[in-house]
């Protein structure tokens, strides 16, 4: 499907949904938008963006923040206020890997295992778990709205960039230890694993760390929930003691975590 060919009504809603400022520096040329148009907005998913937009959760996209295996996340626009807004590739090989993570999770227990089946339910479990994150007290990007296979949540960042990733920056041994109370609360309140947890899925903004990406996180239920909270801990383990500094022993934060 070529939005920019015969479908003029498409085009439309394209143009509708897009907007780009001169000045910012997070500008995507529009021709390079273009090109990726066919791999990112099929007829379905803008549908669904401008459904999104209409009704009120966002005004426009303003550019690209990021790129990744199964999504790409866009700057959006809400009045004075920046949203992220990520939308999951509904043609990527990399979902079929993803069902270990759905299977076994009593949250979802019935879903399509088709290309778009799997990245639909992929969108919900992420919303779903950034909300049982953050309603935990959990620093998370606040979950807003999910439909299809678009999620809307907080923008952790300023003018359309990111925040740094904490493997950008200078941490703490501060740090260490706040990364391990949240993935304490995250299984002890929220009742989920975050299951991808690395320092490349953590921010570290104005001091404060803020997990992020919680696409793989299964419910504690899950039969392998502990064999992912032990690789959780171990990658944070690994982290810190690259950047020179002290870890706890991984099988005594495996039993603070999950003890009484």
């Amino acid at each position: 499907m070529n939005v920019y060919g015969e479908d003029k009504a498409l085009k439309k809603v394209y143009e509708k949904l897009f907007r780009y400022e001169k000045e910012s520096r997070i500008k995507v040329k529009r021709s390079e938008d273009y090109e990726v148009v066919e791999a990112v907005f099929d007829k379905p998913t803008l549908m669904t963006l401008y459904s999104i937009m209409n009704a009120g959760i966002f005004d426009y996209l303003n550019g690209v923040v990021s790129t990744g295996k199964e999504a790409r996340v866009y700057w959006g626009v809400k009045g004075d206020k920046d949203v992220a807004v990520k939308i999951y590739y509904t043609v990527t090989s990399s979902f079929k890997n993803r069902i270990m993570y759905m299977i076994g999770d009593p949250r979802f227990v019935s879903f399509k295992k088709t290309s778009r089946g799997l990245t639909e339910v992929w969108a919900k479990k992420e919303f779903k778990n950034l909300k049982q994150a953050y309603d935990a007290g959990v620093r998370v990007p606040k979950p807003i709205y999910v439909k299809s296979n678009v999620l809307v949540m907080e923008f952790i960042g300023e003018n359309g960039r990111p925040a740094p990733l904490l493997a950008e920056s200078i941490v703490s041994q501060r740090d260490y230890y706040e990364i391990l109370e949240m993935v304490k609360k995250l299984y002890k309140k929220a009742n989920i694993v975050h299951a991808d947890l690395s320092e490349y899925n953590i921010f570290k903004y104005r001091g404060k760390l803020i997990l992020f990406d919680f696409g793989s996180g299964v419910d504690i239920a899950h039969p392998e929930a502990l064999e992912f909270l032990i690789r959780d801990i171990n990658n944070i383990n690994r982290f810190f003691l690259k950047r020179g500094l002290k870890v706890k022993d991984a099988r005594q934060i495996l039993r603070e975590v999950v003890g009484d």
